[in-house]
């Protein structure tokens, strides 16, 4: 796979090990040279919202947990669905959780911010394939 040129991927997961297992992920197989991670969501969304004052968004897939303290992957996206078009057009967000839940899955395939939901921990596979249908049109 070819990498997007300045493609860059947020992490947004409560659980440290996961964090750290799926940024090794991307980087060793050169998906992306930028990997922001953020354990509580509220620190990514203030990340986004500072972002709005770039000239240049650039293209970003959010690798998105559903079960979290504080703030879920679904109140994530009621917060981040308010943003400007700017940000939300330039972001690719994937969902993922350990465990697929009826309910999640039928609640992330009704949001339209959702490209796809992954099982965690990822696969290689699956994310490499996930990112090549997002940015067919570059690789």
């Amino acid at each position: 796979m070819n990498s997007i040129p300045d493609l860059r991927v947020i992490l947004i997961d409560d659980n440290e090990i996961d964090l750290l297992l799926h940024e090794k992920l991307i980087t060793f197989q050169q998906i992306s040279r930028t990997v922001i991670s953020f354990a509580n969501a509220n620190k990514a969304l203030e990340f986004l919202s500072s972002n709005i004052a770039l000239p240049k968004i650039p293209p970003t897939i959010i690798l998105l947990d559903i079960q979290m303290p504080e703030m879920d992957g679904f109140e994530f996206l009621q917060a981040f669905d308010t943003y400007p078009q700017k940000i939300k057009s330039q972001c690719h967000i994937v969902m993922v959780s350990s465990s697929l839940d009826y309910g999640d899955i039928t609640r992330t395939n009704a949001n339209p911010l959702v490209i796809k939901l992954l099982r965690k921990p990822l696969l290689l596979k699956e994310l490499k394939e996930t990112v090549e249908g997002i940015f067919k049109d570059f690789v």
